[in-house]
């Protein structure tokens, strides 16, 4: 998806986020919280600044943009916490092979990361089971699950 294309999307998206009952403010989270990962997850980081910008100028209710504004920065220092600690160390030292790796790595941590914010306990079954994994196509699966669940049960962890 080309640049103005997700703009369009994260605007479209961000107006019906806007029609949540201000009442409503875990389910306004959650929402929000969806499309910082897709810009951080999904787009490229030289995107990062101006896609967050636009999702927080579209943003109408004036409490819940200062929320936004302090979740994105807070996801924007953990994963270039974790890019400079993972990525960058092992591409200068161990080459290419060793990036895939770190990116593994790192989209593991984010994972469990991300499950023990949104589900205050993770059963060690599943973290070992993340853990383990190597496809990033089933860590990408499992971690827009997690993002969209209400429970860790509505995971269908066998078949991951």
């Amino acid at each position: 998806m080309f640049k103005d294309e997700i703009s369009k999307a994260l605007i479209d998206a961000t107006k019906h986020i806007n029609t949540l009952d201000v009442e409503d403010k875990g389910q306004w989270r959650r929402a929000i919280f969806y499309l910082y990962l897709l810009i951080f997850h999904r787009r490229p980081s030289a995107e990062h600044d101006e896609l967050k910008t636009l999702v927080h100028q579209e943003v109408q209710h004036s409490n819940f943009r200062e929320e936004g504004v302090v979740m994105a920065q807070t996801m924007a220092e953990y994963l270039f916490e974790q890019g400079q600690k993972q990525g960058l160390i092992l591409s200068e030292r161990r080459g290419e092979k060793k990036v895939k790796k770190g990116e593994t790595r790192a989209k593991r941590d984010s994972l469990l990361k991300l499950l023990s914010l949104r589900f205050e306990s993770v059963p060690e079954p599943i973290i070992k089971k993340v853990s383990g994994m190597r496809s990033h196509a089933k860590l990408d699966t499992l971690f827009e699950k997690a993002v969209t669940t209400q429970t860790l049960d509505e995971i269908d962890w066998d078949n991951i």
